[in-house]
This record gives structure tokens, sequence and C-alpha cells, in this order.
């Protein structure tokens, strides 16, 4: 199950086969390349609440990349977007659940990438799409749990918290099954042309 581009190794892999954590130019260029799309896409639609292109631009920079070069991408990616974010800025617990968000997005892009031999078939739409709920259900549990967390709220606070998200979360996560099984599809088999 190797991502389409040659440069497989992600950072992990580096440190166990070479002894090395230098990565080769090529891939730090191609995750900084991700890391530059996804933060500007993530702002590019910044006036539309909860719906968002940083999440499937991680999961292709997984995909493409690798699971471990994917979940550095998410993680900087999410670090730049939401750390400097223009519409206010996350700090403390909440970055970190949205940044631990990502980096899984990341990590889930290079391991389905195997399984999606032509990404815009039926069958691998529906991984993308059972993908993309799944990881964005996870992210916004995450996110909606680190606000309260860090605000002290009690337990019925945080109930009350996580209630009140509950229709931003299905706008998020509906937007991002549409984004997975409609756009992204055609993304990937771009990317997996260029390889």
């Amino acid at each position: 199950m190797e991502p389409p581009f040659p440069e497989k190794w992600g950072v992990f892999v580096l440190v166990s086969k070479n002894q090395s954590i230098n990565p080769p130019t090529l891939l730090l260029t191609r995750m900084a390349a991700f890391i530059a799309v996804a933060v500007v896409l993530g702002y590019l639609l910044t006036a539309i609440p909860n719906v968002e292109l940083v999440t499937a631009t991680c999961f292709a920079a997984g995909y493409c990349l690798g699971p471990a070069a994917g979940a550095v991408v998410g993680a900087m990616a999410e670090f730049l977007f939401a750390g400097f974010h223009p519409m206010g800025s996350s700090f403390g617990l909440l970055l970190l659940a949205q940044m631990l968000g990502m980096v899984m997005t990341g990590f889930v892009g290079g391991r389905i990438a195997g399984f999606l031999t032509n990404p815009q078939s039926f069958a691998s739409r529906r991984i993308l799409l059972v993908a993309g709920a799944f990881l964005t259900l996870v992210f916004d549990l995450l996110t909606n749990l680190a606000f309260p967390l860090q605000a002290g709220f009690s337990i019925s606070q945080t109930l009350v918290a996580l209630a009140a998200g509950t229709a931003f979360a299905a706008i998020h996560v509906g937007s991002n099954c549409l984004i997975f099984a409609i756009v992204l599809p055609k993304i990937l088999s771009q990317l997996k042309r260029m390889a």
C-alpha cells in the first residue's frame, strides 16, 4: 500500500531505515506546498462557517506523501491556519485539539492511499465519503471538547456546549462529505497522474 508519489519516506520511516532525520529536499518541498495550499484554501472560505478545504488538503497530502509526512503537513497546516486565523486565533488546548485532528487526517490519508487504486471509482468515493465523515466527526468532537475543558466548564456545562455545537458540526460533516465524495476524487486522480 504505497502512496502514489515515489517519496514514500515519512519522517518516522526515515529515522528507522536510514538513521537520518533529514528528509530529501523534494519531499520537504512537496510538504511545504501542501501546507501552503491548505492554509490558503482555509482562508479562502473563512466567511462561510464550517465549510473548509483544510481537511481535504491534509488528507490529500497523506495520500500523496505517506502517513508520516501527511501527519506533519496536518500539524503544520492547522497550526498556521488556526493559530493565525484572521477571525480569531486558537491557543492552548483548543489549538492542540485542532492540530491533533489534522495530524490524524493526514495520517489516515496515507494509510488509505493503497485502497484507492482508482480514486474516481464508486467504491473509492464511498471510502472517501466515510473517511471524510469520520475524520470530521472526530475533529469536531476533539475541538468541541477542548474549549469547555480549557475554560474550566463543569460536566453539565460541557454537555450544553456540545449540544450547542451540534448544528455547526452537522454543517461541517455534511460539507466535508460532499467535498470528500465529489471534489477530492478528481483532485487525487490528478495528483496521481502527476506522480
